[in-house]
């Protein structure tokens, strides 16, 4: 902070009115409390790079996502190719169930045709 009294004093022994003077140190004292705020260029720096480190680091976990994703999505693509095969599996067996069960309908019809065909010929 700064003596506002005494930088008074210094302007109007160098020529300064009382007004210019006291405008001028207050303005002064303004000034120095604003830079608080100000970051030199060391902490602009250091904010830099650490700005530049999480980047690289979320650079990173895009990456490792990026990875997972693509190993999920190869996954669901054999998932896929499985179910298909195991779909035409289910398909040919149900096709061979029903063919083998139409087969034996279509003998057991036959031989029951056949014995009521000799009941009915022995029998006229």
């Amino acid at each position: 902070m700064i003596d506002t009294l005494k930088l008074k004093e210094t302007f109007e022994a160098n020529g300064f009115n009382n007004a210019q003077a006291c405008s001028l140190s207050h303005a002064m004292n303004d000034l120095s409390k604003n830079q608080t705020d100000l970051a030199t260029k060391e902490e602009l720096h250091q904010v830099r790079n650490e700005l530049k480190s999480d980047i690289k680091e979320v650079r990173g976990e895009i990456k490792d996502l990026r990875t997972q994703t693509n190993h999920l999505l190869n996954g669901l693509r054999e998932l896929r190719k499985d179910i298909a095969r195991e779909m035409e599996n289910l398909e040919n067996r149900i096709a061979h169930k029903l063919t083998h069960r139409t087969i034996i309908s279509q003998i057991s019809i036959a031989a029951i045709l056949i014995s009521l065909m000799i009941y009915f010929h022995q029998n006229p």
